[in-house]
């Protein structure tokens, strides 16, 4: 019996370290250290302070009371379905530990940073999104492959992060806007009138050849070789006024772009003819102003202004982070432009300069349109505090359409000729553009720009050089110059903006 006593004794001891070992490897296999004397004793003061809770709440120190959960019976004790706490049988919820009701998802009314991994923090979408989670955005999805953006990325930029406390369904507005736009002209004029008349059909014919070394020779200035497709920077400027829900007026205007182009041909003698004499052809050697020339030279510039009011309305889609609006409104666009030709020769046939002679010859075209134009534009919030947009307008104007010519040489004390046409005119204009929201008040805004317009005058092809003799014979144009305006033009721009929207 004594012997007994003796082996359950050691069988007893046998078992405790069992059953302390097996703690110890169950504490490491979850990657947790054994509790030292520190921890040990803040452990049994959590656990007293949770045996002091008072379910009857006389010296309760947290939990407030939640009444009677749904489907509860006032006798039903233990666990309620869904939550982690106790539920005793006077309808009040035990936390498992101090001051945690060990709810799943964020805390009510969570703010949520650029920095913050949560999917909804910074505006997943698909099945990943829009508390389909839990709330607990993508870490509840595992790696985040049901989200378009995970919270990752913006949390690389750190302090560069966009605002995103608007949150991905954030409305698209501001109140001003201010930056620069670049254009650049990519479609070409067409050729100008000659004294060459068909017989039959009494058609002018066309030439971009204003000058040619010799008689009949090779060309050496040709309009075309004028390019605009170089990017002019103007101005930008919009401003917004609400003028009701999701209803505002905007006034816009853009332009100051200035496209100048020129070029100059420079000979040791004079043995340049123009266009103006079918290069020394008729008459016969050409004219003294015009040819047998030291000098030609050809210019063009072009200057754009647009100014227009909208009415636009906002909406929503299903989808809080797609939104967009249409719009209607009135719009004035004024295009300008100059066609210049110059030469200098002199009398002696050598370049003397009290021996000079001189020619310019000057054509201005001024298009206004003015009309009606319809709209809209589609934003996409990729994520909170960046946006993607594209719009688009398209309108039916009236063009009010000036030509004006003027020459002054040595023959030719000062000669010139207007013309005016009304005719209907086209635009449409087409803008993709990405908003980075900064601070609540500031955004950066960068767009690509297309805009189109037909119907118009330009002045290279509206530069009449038939029929000058008269002119020059008699101080100004005669009816055998046969004056005409062109109202058939053409011009495409494109090119990047660059600016800031203020919200106040």
């Amino acid at each position: 019996m004594r012997m007994l006593s003796g082996r359950m004794h050691w069988l007893m001891v046998g078992l405790a370290l069992l059953v302390s070992a097996q703690g110890f490897a169950t504490k490491r296999l979850h990657g947790q250290a054994p509790l030292k004397p520190a921890a040990k004793a803040a452990k049994r003061q959590a656990e007293a302070r949770s045996a002091s809770f008072d379910p009857t709440m006389q010296g309760m120190p947290y939990g407030m009371p939640v009444g009677m959960m749904p489907g509860m019976s006032p006798g039903m004790p233990g666990m309620h379905p869904g939550m982690g706490g106790v539920i005793p049988a006077g309808g009040m919820m035990m936390p498992d530990a101090p001051m945690s009701m060990v709810l799943q998802g964020p805390p009510p009314m969570d703010v949520a940073y650029a920095g913050a991994s949560s999917c909804d923090a910074m505006g997943g979408y698909g099945s990943c999104g829009g508390g389909a989670c839990g709330g607990q955005g993508c870490s509840q999805c595992g790696d985040g492959s049901g989200c378009l953006f995970s919270g990752r990325l913006a949390g690389l930029l750190g302090p560069l992060a966009p605002y995103s406390e608007g949150g991905r369904g954030a409305q698209r507005w501001f109140d001003l806007y201010a930056g620069t736009i670049g254009l650049r002209r990519t479609s070409r004029f067409g050729n100008f009138a000659t004294q060459l008349q068909d017989p039959t059909t009494g058609e002018f014919a066309t030439s971009n050849i204003l000058s040619a070394t010799g008689i009949s020779g090779p060309a050496t200035l040709v309009s075309t070789d004028l390019s605009f497709d170089r990017m002019r920077y103007g101005l930008e400027l919009l401003a917004n006024l609400q003028t009701g829900p999701g209803a505002n007026l905007e006034a816009r205007y853009f332009g100051l772009n200035d496209w100048q182009a020129d070029r100059t041909v420079r000979l040791t003698t004079p043995n340049l003819f123009s266009v103006f004499s079918l290069y020394g052809v008729s008459p016969a050697g050409g004219f003294d102003d015009t040819d047998r020339s030291f000098i030609h030279t050809m210019s063009y510039n072009s200057e754009l202004h647009n100014g227009e009011v909208n009415y636009r309305r906002r909406w929503v889609g299903p989808f809080d982070w797609v939104q967009g609006s249409w719009l209607a409104g009135v719009r004035y666009f004024d295009l300008d432009e100059r066609f210049g030709f110059s030469a200098v020769g002199s009398n002696t046939g050598v370049f003397v300069f009290d021996q000079l002679r001189f020619f310019n010859f000057d054509t201005v075209t001024r298009n206004q349109l003015t009309g009606f134009q319809l709209g809209g534009d589609l934003w996409v919030n990729v994520l909170p505090g960046v946006q993607f947009g594209a719009e688009t307008k398209a309108g039916i104007f009236g063009n009010h359409a000036e030509v004006e010519s003027q020459a002054f040489s040595n023959s030719v004390a000062g000669a010139r000729e207007f013309l005016q046409d009304g005719r209907t005119a086209y635009l449409t204009e087409l803008t993709a553009s990405l908003v980075y929201r900064m601070t609540y008040s500031w955004s950066i805004k960068g767009s690509y720009n297309l805009l189109y317009v037909d119907n118009v005058a330009l002045a290279p092809e509206n530069f009449n050089t038939r029929d000058l003799s008269n002119a020059f014979g008699g101080g100004g144009f005669t009816i055998n110059r046969f004056p005409f305006i062109d109202t058939d033009g053409e011009v495409f721009y494109q090119g990047w903006s660059l600016g800031a929207e203020y919200l106040f």
